[in-house]
């Protein structure tokens, strides 16, 4: 990839980036009930309450979510290049 398209999908994603986050809440909520109602897990679970403030449960969800995931993200951000050193660089070069 390069350097060019590095940049413009990094100003797509901040662009979209409430987007973005509403649709990852949405689907990974959303395969979490369907792998409950799959495999039964916790029958006895009244998922129809939760439902009805749907908003605080994909929160939840989403939360609990990269509560265990976060390191793995973490890593995988540590690894790329900062766009506010590119930044830096073409402040400087224009001083």
């Amino acid at each position: 990839m390069t350097p060019h398209q590095e940049k413009k999908i990094r100003e797509l994603v901040e662009k979209y980036n409430e987007v973005l986050l509403h649709s990852m809440r949405l689907a990974v909520a959303e395969d979490l009930i369907n792998l409950m109602i799959l495999n039964q897990d916790d029958s006895d679970f009244e998922l129809n309450e939760l439902l009805q403030d749907k908003t605080s449960f994909y929160n939840l969800i989403l939360k609990e979510f990269l509560k265990k995931n976060s390191s793995s993200v973490l890593s995988e951000l540590r690894g790329m290049d900062d766009p506010l050193e590119d930044l830096k660089l073409i402040k400087r070069r224009r001083s």
